[in-house]
């Protein structure tokens, strides 16, 4: 891969703006794409049923267990992917995949990061909505250097609406709410507007799931939050709560698991994929302890990470030096 790095803010040719957009919005047709198959049911295997057997693991690879709805996403996501290869083309790294998959001509500038259904396990629950996550940047390494991210909402049975988002360094957040219905309504316009100010009765979230290792997160969120009147959201999916950064459903989530339970689950890179678009609308993603996520694109590496609604909650909630010292 070329050594040369592009600056991600670098976007003030048009031509170059409006090819980032153009990636970004492309980005989104993939994320439904794969939406539309997990909601169908119709690709993928079939158990001994004749049914998709979607809460069954079918392998464990790329860094997470794959469960029978993952591969029916993974069968969508392939042809959708590849036919962004004539015009971006380059890598992706996929959760669920040890190795890289060619979009186009592997030698390509392009290197993209994709979590096919981030929040699998609360799907298959029918408790909450999983996401599409996708991202890209040309010759990136780490998160940071991520040019363009989507999100597309993968929301339960009985859902019906969906969220889509995209966007480009340096640029707007785009969201629609695309009716899934099936009455052929157009998509409708989504103001992404996180919310700041008083964190009281506030949804502000340290990240616990980690199995058997509760007490040292819970230990350390009882310190660093003392005195305030906050709520957890306990739900097993990073893409979630990055879109609920960016709605303004939650005002913080610290996610500091690599680092006081290191070798338990964790957050990985792919997880972050859609980060731009929750920058976009203006909330902070940053890394634990605090500085930019500077974590290879791969399938792996445990992430420690933050949100915040805005600077002025990140001033109020960023950890100290030392204080997540394992």
């Amino acid at each position: 891969m070329d050594d040369a790095q592009p600056d991600p803010g670098s976007t003030a040719d048009p031509d170059d703006r409006a090819d980032l957009e153009a990636l970004a919005a492309a980005l989104t047709e993939v994320g439904r794409a794969v939406r539309d198959a997990v909601r169908s049911g119709e690709v993928g295997g079939v158990g001994h049923d004749g049914h998709v057997d979607d809460h069954r693991v079918v392998r464990t690879e790329g860094g997470d267990d794959v469960f029978g709805v993952d591969a029916r996403a993974e069968a969508a996501l392939a042809p959708a992917l590849a036919a962004l290869g004539d015009r971006w083309p380059g890598t992706a790294v996929v959760e669920g995949h040890d190795e890289p998959l060619a979009v186009g001509d592997p030698a390509g500038p392009w290197r993209y990061l994709v979590d096919p259904v981030d929040g699998t396990r609360g799907l298959l629950a029918g408790k909450r909505s999983a996401w599409v996550l996708l991202g890209a940047g040309r010759h990136a390494r780490t998160l940071e250097q991520l040019e363009v991210g989507a999100v597309v909402e993968i929301p339960t049975r009985r859902a019906a609406v969906g969220l889509v988002a995209h966007a480009a360094v340096g640029g707007p957040a785009h969201a629609l709410d695309d009716d899934l219905t099936g009455a052929g309504a157009p998509p409708r316009p989504v103001a992404l507007v996180p919310r700041g100010g008083d964190l009281a009765r506030r949804f502000v979230t340290v990240v616990r799931l980690a199995p058997g290792s509760h007490a040292p997160i819970g230990e350390w969120a009882d310190r660093h939050l003392e005195g305030l009147e906050v709520y957890d959201d306990l739900a097993p999916c990073t893409g979630g709560y990055l879109v609920g950064l960016a709605a303004g459903n939650d005002a913080a989530v610290l996610d500091p698991r690599p680092l006081l339970v290191p070798g338990h689950l964790a957050a990985h890179p792919y997880d972050l994929a859609s980060l731009v678009v929750t920058r976009a609308a203006g909330a902070v993603v940053e890394a634990l302890p605090p500085g930019p996520l500077d974590v290879p694109i791969d399938c792996t590496t445990p992430v420690a990470w933050a949100g915040y609604a805005d600077e002025e909650v990140a001033a109020r909630l960023r950890p100290g030096p030392g204080s997540l010292a394992g």
